[in-house]
């Protein structure tokens, strides 16, 4: 069932649920032909923490094949992912896409050295295209969603912003959509989790005050279509197309896109 059927007339659990945690589904963006994706099937969120029992339920609710975490493996001890019904737990760790207060001592040791607090996050999302491991646990993704045969799934990162977004982006494209539905479902990131974010920045400017890192840490935990389109582009830089990219780097093939599009289009 779709999230807001798993709510039935309780809106405002649905909008807490998307406020707090950034989880969402990809259900009604287009795609390839024409079709849509289906709703009720592909969600995205950050991590699962302080769930109500309606919520928990709400997530027992939607049927999920797996639940995907894509963050480290200490993080995961940290801040466990709730078993959600019978879905099988699949941790593929990815690094990268993830401040916190333990990059301060990084924020101070730049400073004292006058250097410039230059935003990764570009670069970040290249890596994500290139670095071998990553690509790893993006292509395991990908066969475990074959592998579900059309039931629904989720993933999660931490924020549900870095790691899930390009998630999305690399799903969205084997369905056949645009690099502009692409950064639309990306950039409506924007707002969500904002205690999180305050919490962080809390923590950064309790140590350092200066609008220079403050402006730096929200750069960091905010969305730019500059950042998933760092990462299109580089898929085109080295795989030549982004379907080059999901053949070669992926492994997925025409005939998987065919399937997947089958099973998660309407």
């Amino acid at each position: 069932m779709s999230l807001e059927e798993a709510v039935g007339q309780s809106g405002d659990v649905r909008a807490e649920l998307k406020r707090r945690l950034n989880l969402r589904e990809l259900g009604g963006l287009p795609a390839e032909g024409g079709r849509r994706v289906k709703p009720g099937h592909l969600y995205r969120s950050g991590e699962l923490t302080d769930l109500s029992e309606g919520e928990f339920r709400l997530l027992e609710s939607l049927g999920l094949a797996f639940v995907c975490d894509l963050r480290t493996a200490d993080k995961g001890a940290e801040v466990p992912t709730p078993r959600i019904g019978e879905a099988p737990y699949l941790q593929l760790p990815v690094f990268g896409g993830n401040f916190s207060s333990g990059e301060i001592p990084k924020l101070l040791g730049q400073l004292a050295a006058g250097g410039q607090l230059d935003n990764p996050l570009p670069g970040i999302y290249r890596q994500f295209v290139t670095d071998e491991h990553t690509r790893g646990a993006y292509a395991r993704l990908m066969r475990a969603l074959l592998e579900a045969e059309g039931r629904p799934v989720l993933w999660h990162c931490t924020v549900g912003k870095d790691r899930t977004g390009f998630a999305a982006a690399v799903v969205l494209l084997a369905l056949g959509a645009s690099e502009e539905t692409i950064a639309a479902d990306y950039m409506a990131t924007e707002g969500t989790r904002p205690e999180a974010t305050e919490r962080i920045l809390a923590q950064v400017g309790a140590v350092l005050p200066d609008e220079r890192v403050l402006g730096f840490v929200r750069s960091v935990l905010g969305v730019s279509p500059e950042y998933i389109h760092s990462a299109l582009d580089e898929m085109r830089r080295v795989y030549g197309s982004t379907v080059g990219y999901l053949e070669q780097a992926l492994g997925v093939s025409a005939e998987e896109r065919r399937l997947l599009r089958e099973r998660y289009l309407e």
